[in-house]
């Protein structure tokens, strides 16, 4: 009897409306929410410690020949510093390179690096050589693809490569020195993000040194340094009075994460207010039922009714209408966010299959402040029928 009462010649347009801007703002502030963490995730990594490229400043005695190179004291002296945990040295090729293909019709001269593992920002399975081996593995700067695909592919008339297809091609590689050359195949097995350069394992780079390159000195003119605080006054302070030059790679990176989480916070806090709006809505549809048959319902309660059996009916139909929206909510975000961690594997980033434990938090506190909120009005107008 009670349900044949209140929902009997109700309008269920506007019900469907409060439905439907429930579901896009709870969308999204919890993908706002999951999103603010993924990327936290790709820009810092699994590690707590941070890495910093350095150089010294180019001059004009540079220009004339004085090397620019780190001296065993300067990294001795890096070392020492409390704010530097790390310090690892960059081994140039002392041989010329150059990378040709014959398919696609280019030529260019090249230059290789290689670094401590323990330095690298992603660890490719094949990213390992050992002599006698024909393939060299090589990681280069994502940036790197970006110039290729939107500067030196479109001039040279060349195609254009996703991260997962160029990693399919193949180039001849060919290092000379001391009179001798050889061509090797090379193959791209991974990109950074914190290293802007063409990388080789350090046992090829070793090897093609002692075998090709020349007999002078290697000299270590990059560094990278971990630290736990990049953005250190004390840090910069050190770097600036030794001449030091910080590599801008990250301070770029730190600006656009700022951009980024200025977007998500703009993104949450609209999911927040069309929230909000719909809980509105779906109050006063609520009062709205209850004022419709206020007459019905006043004769119930003459009857014996208790006003708790009323408003426990409207309740449950709120939770109901409420509890769905948020499942479909969340699992449409689960969905969707498992779809996007795998396709982002194929791009060479890698992020949690998972939804983050501050999602299901969120869901927890806007389904409990949703109940407590529309429980008291419903409570309410109910009892004001009753006096």
């Amino acid at each position: 009897m009670l349900k044949k009462i209140l929902w009997d010649n109700q309008q269920p347009k506007q019900i469907w409306g409060a439905l439907l801007g429930a579901f896009l703002g709870l969308f999204l502030l919890l993908s706002a929410i999951q999103l603010y963490h993924d990327i936290r995730s790709l820009t810092e990594g699994k590690r707590e410690d941070r890495f910093v490229l350095i150089n010294k400043k180019v001059n004009i005695f540079n220009t004339l020949g004085a090397t620019s190179a780190f001296t065993e004291a300067e990294i001795d002296t890096l070392l020492q510093q409390d704010f530097i945990n790390g310090v690892g040295k960059f081994t140039p090729n002392k041989f010329k390179v150059s990378a040709s293909s014959s398919m696609m019709g280019f030529y260019t001269e090249l230059f290789f690096e290689a670094i401590e593992a323990d330095y690298l920002d992603i660890h490719p399975r094949k990213f390992r050589w050992k002599e006698g081996q024909q393939e060299i593995p090589v990681i280069i700067s994502r940036d790197y693809l970006a110039l290729y695909n939107f500067g030196f592919a479109p001039s040279q008339g060349l195609p254009q490569f996703t991260q997962n297809t160029i990693k399919k091609v193949s180039v001849d590689i060919t290092i000379k020195g001391r009179g001798l050359r050889q061509t090797f195949s090379g193959r791209i097995v991974g990109f950074s993000d914190r290293i802007n350069s063409v990388l080789v394992p350090q046992d090829f780079m070793n090897w093609a040194n002692s075998q090709y390159g020349s007999n002078q000195k290697s000299s270590i003119s990059r560094l990278i340094l971990s630290t736990d605080n990049p953005y250190s006054p004390a840090l910069r302070k050190f770097l600036k009075a030794n001449n030091f030059e910080v590599s801008s790679g990250k301070l770029i990176g730190g600006q656009v994460g700022l951009v980024i989480n200025i977007l998500l916070g703009l993104i949450a806090f609209i999911g927040i207010i069309i929230t909000i709006l719909s809980i509105l809505v779906f109050r006063l549809n609520f009062e709205l039922i209850i004022s419709k048959a206020s007459s019905e319902i006043g004769l119930l309660l003459q009857l014996g009714y208790q006003p708790q059996q009323i408003s426990q009916l409207l309740i449950k139909r709120l939770i109901q209408l409420f509890a769905g929206v948020l499942i479909a909510a969340f699992f449409t975000l689960l969905i969707g966010h498992f779809i996007l961690s795998k396709w982002l594997i194929t791009q060479s980033f890698t992020i949690p299959a998972g939804l983050h434990w501050a999602v299901y938090v969120a869901v927890l506190v806007v389904g409990g402040l949703f109940y407590f909120v529309n429980k008291r009005a419903i409570e309410s107008k109910v009892l004001d029928l009753f006096k």
